[in-house]
């Protein structure tokens, strides 16, 4: 049983590892004179993938914590969408900036400049998609409008 566990979880974060790279090759392209990043995340690949093999299963949750670093600081909410779209499992690297978002529509009011921007940032986000709550939607639009005003 402890065996099965352990293949579940290194199918999952290979999956994730893997799912990960072709979202940054797809959404942060570097090339310069001597580092191309498409080539650099094919050898990571090919890393993950022995790792997989070998049945190194921390290295495999190291390297997604690490790669996963850019999406989580950048608060970029298609990441979650994109992983969910690709392996069917869900992460959630955004749970703290969820909970500021949700204390900011309890209080009813934005207070400080990054209280503005995380709400731009939700806002921009939920009118991407075609599934938004349009509710929650002008209710953060609403209190956007009122930062403005006491500018």
């Amino acid at each position: 049983m402890i065996n099965r566990d352990k293949q579940t979880e290194l199918e999952k974060y290979r999956d994730l590892n893997l799912a990960t790279l072709d979202y940054l090759s797809e959404t942060l392209k570097i090339a310069t004179s001597d580092f191309n990043s498409s080539q650099h995340y094919q050898k990571l690949k090919i890393e993950v993938n022995e790792s997989f093999t070998k049945g190194r299963l921390s290295k495999l949750k190291q390297w997604f914590r690490d790669l996963t670093d850019m999406p989580r600081e950048t608060e970029d909410l298609k990441f979650s969408d994109f992983i969910k779209e690709r392996t069917g499992h869900e992460v959630n690297l955004h749970e703290r900036f969820e909970k500021r978002i949700s204390k900011i529509l309890d209080q009813g009011k934005i207070k400080t400049e990054n209280d503005y921007r995380d709400v731009m940032t939700k806002v921009d986000y939920l009118s991407q998609r075609e599934s938004a709550d349009q509710t929650l939607i002008d209710q953060m639009n609403s209190l956007l409008i009122g930062f403005e005003r006491k500018k």
